[in-house]
């Protein structure tokens, strides 16, 4: 069974090196080596992590497959969509599951936190970026009802690459149990 909890400071070297797998999986065979190398070195070194830990708002959740640290979702406030979708948004950040535990429903119970969160703190909105060529994210994020509503670029080293914009409305009916 899948557990989620709130991450504590000292776990975010694990934290890293799930984030550091699950992107090599999913984006090495699209990216230039020098691309992946840049980008993993500036996104997920420790200097960064901490930093990100420490933003107002920042908040990150990690999966529990018994005594194994599976995947993690984080949360933050961030001001990027303001004029789309108003003040009372929070955004998804990451939501990675190592590559040996995908296919085991750690994304849909990570996802199923930050929507309890979400709801409980009374947000609008909970809105993401995915690259526009990741199709199994993507279908992920559409079957939790996340509609696309823009796009902005992501640099990845020197190549700058669309991202698409998925927002959900956090006031639907049945909103959390809708997987």
């Amino acid at each position: 069974m899948i557990e989620i909890r709130t991450a504590q400071r000292e776990e975010l070297k694990r934290l890293r090196d799930i984030a550091i797998e699950s992107y090599e999986q999913a984006f090495a065979s699209f990216n230039t080596r020098e691309n992946m190398d840049v980008f993993l070195s500036e996104a997920y070194s420790l200097d960064q992590l901490e930093k990100e830990w420490n933003e107002e708002g920042s908040i990150y959740y990690l999966a529990w497959d018994g005594d194994q640290q599976v995947g993690f979702a984080r949360i933050r406030r961030s001001t990027e969509v303001e004029s789309q979708l108003g003040k009372n948004s929070i955004e998804l950040h990451r939501l990675y599951v190592h590559p040996d535990h995908q296919g085991k429903k750690v994304g849909s119970a990570l996802m199923h936190h930050v929507l309890d969160y979400s709801v409980q703190h009374g947000f609008d909105w909970l809105w993401l970026g995915v690259w526009e060529h990741n199709i199994k994210a993507q279908e992920f994020y559409f079957k939790w009802g996340f509609q696309k509503f823009g796009a902005h670029i992501f640099q990845m080293g020197d190549d700058a690459q669309t991202d698409w914009l998925l927002r959900k409305k956090l006031t639907e009916p049945n909103l959390v149990n809708h997987i």
